[in-house]
């Protein structure tokens, strides 16, 4: 499975725009697009339509476009990134995009004003997923940003912290840390923490520099070896991912078709690598629990306590046996969901879409959603059966030789490049769809297209934002990997 934060923004989008009012014969230079988030969906979907002549404004809520490719991968992955971000680059600066900085819509931008009063011909909505779900506990809650963090804002703090300018929240990771999730995201989240661990204890007691990109690449088992020490010697005691299901059920590899063969393979992979990782960065790996309660003396979190599960079948079945788990620092990585934007409607976590239009956001003809999963039919299944195939072969080939297949960036490239395909290949073939349906729109008035340049404008004037590749140059943060003078990260 391709990392969950890259799968995220290299995915599939699916647009279908079906709005029924009467023909006119507008070109697409007289129709303006909004969409919120300019990631790689977002690029995409904004450089495909300005290339058609249509108008774009993209809107972020960021200072940059990147998404969760700048804060949410962590920062070993730099060539990854940056190649990401630099295709993101190429995308929005074009002549028919405006981009928007720091705006949230919903708070800086009513979302109904934003469909109903700016003139836009159609809203896409292509934002991600930055609010993580919350772990089934209510006093632990009391804890935020002491003893309990989430993933999003944690991974934040570990990719900017060494910034001169950050001003973010700062978290102190403790021995025998928690991590609660599964799947590749919370294996950066465990890795994360025995990293830190062990570079702050071989500093303190060996007075030995070791660097963040060194360590991941080598292991935390492969630099104490190298220092001839030990996690004792060094006072650090392991940090715990706790997985509510087996080891090879943890989605980190993929089945190339259906058949009993393939998945067995798959599963059987998932279990090599969780073992690999262990190995490691030695770190305990618990299987089978599912946290039930917080443990708490003295107005103080010391621990949690966990209920085992059983498998049977494909189904998790709880148990009457419990342990205890005696930590001070948990990181809840269960997942991410979009925020909420005040005007959409939703049902639960989910927008709440068209029950004839899947792409159709309820309530609104023109606003639309962009997934950030591949889907769809036709072309793009046999595209995402290529990529599993090619996934499962990239997983194969390099698992005997890669201690961590996830940390060599040119696999991880060349699947990207498959979802990416894929995702260029559906729009391409939704676009005549798309740039009928938006000529169908009633075009935008001369005094409305006066008042929608007015209102980016001062945006923009606000933001002192005036030119594309200078806002990148001016806001791109300090890299780690150039203040140390390493190449090749």
């Amino acid at each position: 499975m391709i990392h969950p934060i890259i799968l995220s923004y290299v995915c599939i989008v699916k647009l279908l725009i079906q709005l029924n009012m009467q023909v006119d014969n507008s070109q697409p230079q007289n129709h303006y697009i909004a969409i919120i988030g300019g990631s790689v969906s977002g690029s995409e979907a904004a450089t495909m339509l300005a290339q058609k002549g249509f108008k774009v404004v993209v809107f972020d809520q960021n200072e940059l476009p990147y998404g969760k490719l700048e804060d949410g991968l962590p920062m070993w992955h730099a060539s990854l990134r940056d190649r990401q971000e630099e295709a993101i680059d190429d995308k929005l600066d074009h002549p028919n995009i405006t981009y928007i900085p720091l705006v949230q819509i919903g708070k800086d931008i009513n979302f109904s004003d934003l469909v109903e009063d700016w003139g836009f011909s159609a809203v896409i909505l292509a934002n991600g997923a930055w609010n993580d779900r919350q772990l089934p506990l209510n006093r632990i809650h009391d804890y935020l940003d002491t003893n309990l963090v989430y993933q999003n804002p944690f991974l934040y703090w570990f990719n900017h912290k060494h910034e001169a300018n950050y001003t973010g929240k700062r978290y102190q990771i403790q021995n025998k840390s928690v991590v609660l999730g599964g799947g590749l995201a919370s294996i950066d989240v465990i890795k994360i923490v025995m990293m830190e661990l062990v570079m702050a204890a071989l500093k303190k007691h060996k007075n030995i520099d070791v660097d963040v990109f060194t360590l991941e690449k080598k292991g935390v088992r492969e630099i104490l070896e190298l220092h001839q020490t030990t996690l004792e010697e060094l006072g650090v005691e392991p940090g715990y991912l706790v997985y509510r299901r087996a080891a090879e059920d943890m989605p980190l590899a993929q089945p190339s078709d259906d058949t009993p063969e393939k998945i067995a393979k798959a599963r059987e992979t998932s279990k090599n690598l969780i073992e690999k990782y262990v190995e490691k960065f030695m770190f305990h790996f618990v299987p089978q629990a599912v946290v039930e309660e917080e443990i708490i003396e003295n107005g103080q979190f010391v621990g949690l306590k966990f209920r085992k599960m059983e498998i049977q079948g494909s189904k998790l079945m709880a148990t009457d046996d419990f342990f205890d788990i005696q930590t001070t620092f948990v990181i809840g990585s269960i997942g991410s969901i979009p925020k909420k934007i005040e005007g959409l409607p939703y049902d639960g976590e989910k927008l709440k879409m068209n029950p004839e239009n899947e792409f159709n956001v309820f309530g609104y003809e023109n606003v639309f959603a962009i997934g950030n999963a591949i889907t769809g039919k036709g072309n793009i299944m046999s595209s995402k059966k290529h990529g599993k195939e090619m996934t499962a072969k990239i997983i194969s080939e390099h698992l005997d030789e890669l201690d961590d297949v996830y940390t060599n960036d040119e696999a991880i490239l060349e699947k990207i490049n498959i979802y990416n395909k894929a995702l260029q290949d559906l729009i391409q073939e939704e676009l005549a769809s798309i740039e009928s349906s938006i000529l169908k729109h009633q075009i935008i008035s001369e005094n409305d297209e006066v008042c929608l340049l007015d209102k980016t404008a001062k945006l923009s004037e606000d933001r002192q934002f005036s030119n594309y590749r200078r806002w990148i140059a001016e806001h791109k943060p300090t890299r780690l990997e150039e203040m140390l003078g390493i190449k090749g990260h």
